[in-house]
């Protein structure tokens, strides 16, 4: 079985992702998505598992299924809008899924021959998957998505550019180039282009503590060279940059509260290299620019502070409903061999609130088939 993973330290990472040009593991991106079923409900062919998230942890064991306890042989873990796999950060043992994919396919007896890859939990957040890699140049490209980053009441938008600068006449990695603008209710501000954002952290293959990046304050266009700890530390800062991985001032450890989306994550898994390696500043200078409050205030925008993020992350449930609701979609998921596949899908929430579904009446089917 092959897994996807996003957060290795530069070179590392090249190896992980050589697989991206088929596509790209999301905390998020699937395959279809209309949810729709004609003839009939396919989750009735799963087994009902009632599931209580909110304040309570529950632990799910998909081969029973049974709630179980944390140090039983569980799948999934729920607490409130959060669920995540017993693989990666979040466990030691070989889970994974792969989703959203259309509520029709729980209808199926095998694992479904579109779906590429499967997604261990990992850490980070919004800019998880900007780039794609190839693996025979070793190359990043920019997917010129386009992000927004909240900071309070402050809304900005973003889009990356490049990761290569120039020095002495030497191409060298991770030298950012990105525009941004501040977007308020009255409009969009100027658009600040900045070059060779200093992302290198000293240059050496393996970075340490000691070595500083770039970390930008989009409300004055400030770059702070600021070692992980000083970052970690500093409210001063809203995007950091160190080698390929971007980090907002949010979420576990964070000393700031800025949260960040990326609004084209939809796309991420249709995406191939060829595709994405063709784009360019001016080929995407029309999505960035069609950004605008409306845009990044409406419901369904899922922002994200930086944390553990999962295949499941903001996408198993409609984003903005209060109460929460089911979206309508499934998931594949890995047991804890690693081997043994299951669709996963959500039938209702009781007792939902804006911030917890509840009790989550889950399906639960087990599959043939080998996962990818």
């Amino acid at each position: 079985m092959r897994f996807l993973t996003w957060f290795g330290v530069f070179s590392a990472a090249f190896t992980l992702l050589a697989c991206d040009e088929r596509g790209d593991a999301s905390g998020g991106g699937g395959v279809g998505g209309d949810g729709g079923a004609a003839g009939g409900d396919p989750l009735l062919e799963g087994t009902l598992l009632e599931v209580p998230t909110g304040e309570t942890t529950s632990y799910v064991d998909l081969d029973g299924p049974a709630l179980v306890g944390e140090s039983d042989g569980w799948e999934l873990r729920f607490s409130g809008k959060n669920i995540q796999t017993n693989g990666g950060v979040s466990g030691p043992e070989n889970g994974a899924a792969f989703g959203p994919l259309d509520l029709v396919t729980f209808a199926e007896d095998t694992v479904p021959a579109e779906v590429p890859f499967l997604f261990e939990d990992e850490f980070g957040g919004a800019f998880a998957r900007w780039f794609a890699y190839d693996g025979n140049e070793h190359v990043l490209f920019s997917r010129f998505h386009v992000y927004g980053i909240r900071r309070g009441d402050e809304l900005y938008k973003l889009q990356l550019l490049g990761f290569y600068g120039e020095a002495q006449g030497a191409p060298v990695n991770g030298l950012f180039r990105i525009r941004y603008a501040r977007v308020t209710d009255a409009g969009v501000e100027e658009t600040v282009e900045v070059m060779e954002l200093d992302g290198t952290a000293g240059g050496s293959m393996e970075p340490t503590d000691a070595d500083p990046s770039g970390c930008l304050r989009l409300s004055t266009g400030e770059v702070l060279q600021l070692t992980p700890p000083e970052a970690k530390a500093s409210a001063d800062w809203d995007v950091c940059f160190r080698r390929a991985t971007i980090s907002v001032n949010g979420g576990e450890g964070a000393a700031g509260s800025v949260e960040a989306v990326d609004l084209d994550l939809d796309k991420t898994a249709g995406e191939t290299l060829a595709e994405v390696s063709g784009r360019t500043a001016a080929s995407e200078l029309a999505a960035f620019d069609a950004v605008d409050a409306a845009v990044l205030s409406a419901p369904s925008v899922a922002w994200l502070f930086d944390g553990v993020i999962s295949a499941f992350t903001n996408r198993w449930f409609t984003v903005g409903s209060d109460p929460l609701e089911p979206a309508g979609l499934i998931w594949l998921v890995a047991g804890t061999d690693g081997e043994t596949p299951y669709f996963v899908g959500f039938e209702s929430f009781t007792g939902a609130t804006a911030k917890s579904p509840g009790t989550v009446k889950l399906r639960i089917k087990a599959i043939q088939g080998s996962l990818p």
